[in-house]
C-alpha cells in the first residue's frame, strides 16, 4: 500500500451515474451518517426540497442505504486496502436501457437521461458535500457503533443459517458475537471521547482519535484472503461467488461452510475474524 492509500479516508464512486429522480446509496456502516446529512443539504430536481425529503418519500418514510459489495471501482480500495466507501447514483425509474451500451454516450444523456443536467448538478453537490465535510472536519465523522451492531446481527444470522442449512451449530461464533459487542462499546466511548474533545477544542486529541478512526476498517481484513480468492481481503463485505454484484456478508465464513462446505476451513475463518475484531477493538478503545 503507498503512503497515499494509508492516509486515505474514503473513496466515493457515482455510479449508476445521475440521470433520474430515484437516488440510491451504498457504503459502509460507518458513513452512513455522512451521506444522511449531505442528502439535507441538497435541493432536489423537480421537487420544493431536499433530496432527503425526495428520498424518504420515495421510500416510505426511510432513507436505505445497502452495503457495498462489488461490481464498481471502489473495490480496490475497499476490498484490497480496507479504505471506507460510498457509493452514489440517480436513475430513472424502471430500466433506461442505456447501461452499458453503446448508446450511453453524452448524447443520450443531453436528449434523454438528463436533458437539463440538473440530476448531474444535484449529485455533484452530494458528492461534494460529503467529501469536503470528511476532509475538512476536526474528527473524521466516521462512526463505528452501528458498523459494530450490524456485525453482531450478521454473526447471529450465521448461525441461524447454519441450523436451517445444517440441521445444527457447526463452526460456534459466539465468541465472536461478544466480540463484536466489545467493539461496538469502544466505539461508544471513542464517540465521547470525540464530542469532549470537539468542546474543548483539544487539537492534540483530534490526531490521535483520526489515526484511530482511520485504522479501524483496516483492522477487518485478513492477509490470507478469502477463500479461493485470495485478492480480496474484507471478512466483513465482499461480492458473492455467485450473485454479481450482490453483497455477500460475512464472506470468509460464508463460502468456506456453504459453499465449499469445508467446517475446517470455515472455523480457521472464525479465528481470522476473530482476531480482527480484536484488533478493531483494541484500535478504538480511548487511551487513558
Amino acid at each position: 500500500m503507498s503512503q497515499a492509500d494509508e492516509r486515505r479516508i474514503t473513496t466515493e464512486e457515482p455510479d449508476d451515474g445521475a440521470g433520474g429522480s430515484r437516488f440510491g446509496a451504498a457504503a459502509t456502516p460507518a458513513l452512513d451518517r455522512s451521506v444522511v446529512d449531505a442528502s439535507k443539504e441538497v435541493r432536489w430536481p423537480g421537487t420544493n426540497g431536499t433530496l432527503h425529503e425526495a428520498w424518504k418519500a420515495q421510500n416510505g418514510g426511510e432513507t436505505p442505504i445497502d452495503r457495498i459489495g462489488g461490481g464498481s471501482d471502489f473495490q480496490p480500495f475497499f476490498q484490497r486496502y480496507g479504505v471506507p466507501a460510498m457509493d452514489l447514483g440517480s436513475a430513472s425509474p424502471g430500466s433506461p436501457g442505456n447501461y452499458h451500451c453503446s448508446c450511453d454516450d453524452f448524447y443520450w444523456t443531453a436528449h434523454f437521461g438528463d436533458p437539463s443536467w440538473e440530476y448531474h448538478a444535484a449529485m455533484s453537490r452530494l458528492a461534494g458535500i460529503a467529501t469536503l465535510r470528511l476532509a475538512d472536519a476536526d474528527v473524521i465523522a466516521m462512526r463505528y457503533r452501528p458498523y459494530a451492531a450490524e456485525t453482531a446481527g450478521y454473526l447471529a444470522g450465521f448461525t441461524a443459517e447454519q441450523r436451517k442449512r445444517l440441521g445444527s451449530v457447526v463452526v460456534d461464533v459466539s465468541r465472536d458475537i461478544a466480540q463484536a459487542r466489545a467493539w461496538r462499546r469502544a466505539a461508544e466511548a471513542l464517540q465521547a471521547r470525540a464530542d469532549e474533545a470537539l468542546r474543548r477544542g483539544d487539537t492534540a486529541a483530534f490526531r490521535r482519535l483520526n489515526d484511530k478512526i482511520m485504522r479501524t476498517e483496516r483492522d477487518l481484513l485478513t492477509r490470507a484472503g478469502l477463500p479461493g480468492r485470495p485478492w480480496y481481503r474484507h471478512q466483513i463485505y465482499a461480492p458473492g461467488i455467485d450473485t454479481g454484484y450482490a453483497t455477500q456478508r460475512l464472506p470468509g465464513l460464508h463460502d468456506a461452510l456453504f459453499a465449499d462446505r469445508d467446517v475446517r476451513a470455515a472455523r480457521a475463518q472464525e479465528a481470522r475474524l476473530f482476531e480482527s475484531l480484536r484488533a478493531a477493538t483494541r484500535t478504538l478503545t480511548p487511551e487513558e
